[in-house]
């Protein structure tokens, strides 16, 4: 075979490796996550760690943390957990999240305050790993444990 012509198919191989193998690693990904789709998987996680995730920081007395990283293929990190602090500090803490806030809310601005407590949906946080299947979207209740205390849910949904 000449010289030249090795050097034509060498090329070519080399294009075709450069151009297909992305598309065959990104197809392989995809049907990987298409497969395990749904299957998540709770891992303990830290609610301080959590909190750091969506931006957010955990509030200073907060205290009985059950916190969990939502392992799922099919998209990035997302968070839920809950903890307790202060009834006190809670619509101060509620208030300190500048984000969008959802258009379903009842309130233009802030939590939505009931009998029982508070409830607060977010768009679009100021998440580390917002965007490419980061996080979207928070929600977040407060229930009222007798006069002193809060109990806090959350739990983030990706884009």
């Amino acid at each position: 075979m000449p010289r030249r012509t090795k050097w034509m198919i060498a090329g070519a191989v080399l294009f075709v490796v450069a151009v297909e193998l992305p598309v065959l690693v990104w197809f392989c990904g995809l049907l990987y996550a298409l497969k395990h789709a749904g299957e998540t998987e709770e891992v303990p996680a830290g609610c301080g760690k959590a909190m750091t995730a969506i931006g957010w920081k955990l509030p200073p007395h907060a205290d009985r943390e059950d916190c969990f990283e939502l392992d799922d293929p099919a998209f990035g990190s997302q968070w839920t957990g809950t903890f307790r602090m202060p009834r006190s500090e809670v619509r101060g803490w509620l208030d300190s999240h500048p984000e969008e806030r959802s258009p379903t809310s009842r309130a233009s601005r802030g939590a939505v305050e009931g009998q029982s407590g508070y409830h607060l949906n977010l768009h679009y946080p100021k998440a580390p790993n917002f965007g490419d299947g980061g996080i979207d979207f928070v929600e977040v209740d407060v229930a009222w444990e007798g006069e002193e205390a809060a109990v806090v849910t959350f739990r983030t949904y990706p884009d």
